[in-house]
């Protein structure tokens, strides 16, 4: 709910927010794989060495097999009160980076409106990249078994 995301994402909670921590509310494993809440045990390997899909896959299951459904719950419904919030759709901002692109393209190269367009498509590939995340936590969160 909005509660939840304000406390976990508004609030002085820095160590949830730390990039190189143990700390995720979801890991993307793949465009259709994610541990949400994962544990230590799940992220250590993270920079370290490498898991197959499979390994992961296995993983996974067994870690949201031992996530409180309450939890996975909470994510589900901070995820879907963020995604909710935000300006545009996932397919209004696929339709929208092909079309600044090739604005940029018709771009002198260098000037400030060049870096500024620049920015902007980086902008929206990144706020892209987070609503997939959210999805993709919904999704899991609707499908395991908690």
């Amino acid at each position: 709910n909005e509660d939840h995301a304000y406390h976990r994402y508004g609030s002085d909670n820095h160590v949830a927010l730390e990039p190189n921590s143990h700390q995720y509310e979801v890991l993307v494993i793949s465009p259709t794989l994610a541990a949400l809440l994962p544990t230590k045990e799940v992220t250590q390997i993270l920079g370290n060495a490498q898991r197959s899909l499979e390994e992961w896959q296995q993983l996974s299951v067994a870690h949201h097999a031992n996530l409180r459904a309450s939890h996975a719950n909470a994510l589900h419904d901070s995820a879907m009160a963020l995604l909710n919030k935000l300006p545009t759709t996932i397919e209004e901002d696929e339709v929208l980076i092909p079309d600044e692109r090739r604005r940029l393209e018709m771009m002198k190269e260098g000037g400030r409106a060049y870096v500024s367009k620049a920015d902007t498509i980086q902008a929206i590939e990144f706020r892209l990249a987070f609503k997939k995340a959210l999805r993709l936590a919904i999704e899991v969160a609707e499908r395991e078994t908690f």
